[in-house]
């Protein structure tokens, strides 16, 4: 069989994107934009900023900052919607004010409730993979090689 140029086919990035309409309490109303694609390297950034900022203090995954933090960078990820710094700094308020807007539900209409579940399932997957890796014979050496180098012991003191 022949090898076929790639090239060929003429394939490009999907840069469609869907426009919704939302009335404000003020009557006016403003249309914003939904990518119904977001290509392989955002998305990979997409599930590394949400899984960063889902962590507790002491290592664990909460469910509820993962719902919060997959919810919030969606919504930055797939929208030209602007958010100050000053919304970002209480992501809590920010999240309710989206929630009780129908922003999400457009977002999984526009890019699908596979596109949705894939991100998804796959955030839950990397987090899965982490306790796995903290829970082998070789993360438990580097937590305890950790530990240890943050003793810092010297000798002449003690």
């Amino acid at each position: 069989m022949a090898k076929v140029s790639f090239s060929k086919f003429g394939a490009k990035v999907n840069t469609e994107k869907k426009v919704y309409n939302f009335i404000n309490s003020k009557g006016e109303n403003i249309e914003y934009e939904i990518n119904k694609y977001l290509p392989f390297a955002d998305k990979l950034d997409l599930i590394s900023n949400i899984i960063n900022q889902s962590v507790d203090d002491n290592g664990y995954y909460n469910p509820l900052r993962l719902k919060l933090y997959m919810t919030l960078e969606v919504v930055y990820a797939y929208t030209n919607l602007n958010f100050t710094d000053k919304m970002k700094e209480d992501p809590f308020k920010l999240y309710d004010s989206i929630i009780n807007t129908n922003i999400l539900d457009n977002i999984i209409d526009a890019i699908g409730d596979q596109d949705w579940k894939e991100i998804e399932n796959y955030t839950h997957l990397v987090i899965d993979n982490i306790y796995k890796y903290k829970n082998s014979a070789m993360g438990i050496l580097e937590m305890i090689t950790e530990d240890y180098d943050g003793l810092n012991l010297d000798a002449q003191n003690i």
